[in-house]
């Protein structure tokens, strides 16, 4: 059916796009925007105007996705912290049985999705706690990280000494604290080292806190 011969009032194709495929381009083009802008220039940056101006969008469109700059500003945090945990989650679907070998591959497995596009890492680990819009939505998604981090914990930690479920939760969350900070600052480049060290670092760090053990 051609645009002409829709109904009076039906939704017509644009250039041989649905509207609903329309919108969620949209959306796709905002949301890159944000997270172009959140991830380089910061969060104070990244405005309703000015993600609008990048995306090459008029104002309007901006509520036809989101109902305010906070909106925004946590769907940009879910989208990388989403991301995040998945890249997680499949490293260690995939991660060998050894210890040692299993805890190098999801670190380097996370390293890589950080440095396969630094704005990931300024979003989740400086910008995520920069202003109170996202400070209570970035404590949500702590636990993101964290119950996968306890799962990996708990296949480490087969020496058959006893662990109850609070001592990994709060060596996970620990742990996160200590590899955030440690990213954060290999983001700034303050030390300057390569990714391949702080892969080590950092699997080194996860393998020293194994033992760590407060159960009664």
């Amino acid at each position: 059916m051609s645009d002409s011969e829709n109904p009076r009032g039906a939704p017509r194709k644009w250039r041989g796009q649905e509207p609903d495929d329309r919108r969620a381009a949209r959306r796709a083009a905002l949301i890159e925007a944000g997270l172009q802008i959140m991830g380089t220039e910061g969060t104070a940056a990244t405005t309703m105007r000015a993600t609008c101006r990048q995306a090459g969008l008029t104002e309007r469109y901006f509520y036809e996705s989101f109902d305010n700059r906070e909106a925004l500003l946590v769907t940009l945090l879910d989208h990388v912290v989403l991301g995040a945990r998945d890249t997680l989650l499949g490293a260690l679907e995939t991660a060998p049985d050894d210890p040692g070998r299993l805890v190098r591959h999801v670190v380097k497995a996370f390293t890589g999705y950080i440095a396969e596009d630094r704005r990931r890492g300024r979003i989740m680990f400086v910008e995520s706690q920069s202003v109170p819009e996202l400070a209570q939505r970035g404590e949500q998604l702590v636990a993101e990280f964290t119950t996968p981090m306890a799962a990996a914990l708990k296949m480490l930690g087969a020496d058959g000494a006893p662990r109850d479920a609070v001592n990994t939760q709060l060596n996970a969350i620990a742990l996160f604290g200590a590899i955030a900070f440690l990213y954060q600052r290999w983001l700034t480049g303050s030390p300057k080292i390569s990714q391949k060290r702080i892969v080590e670092h950092i699997a080194l760090t996860i393998e020293a806190h194994v033992p760590v053990n407060s159960t009664p």
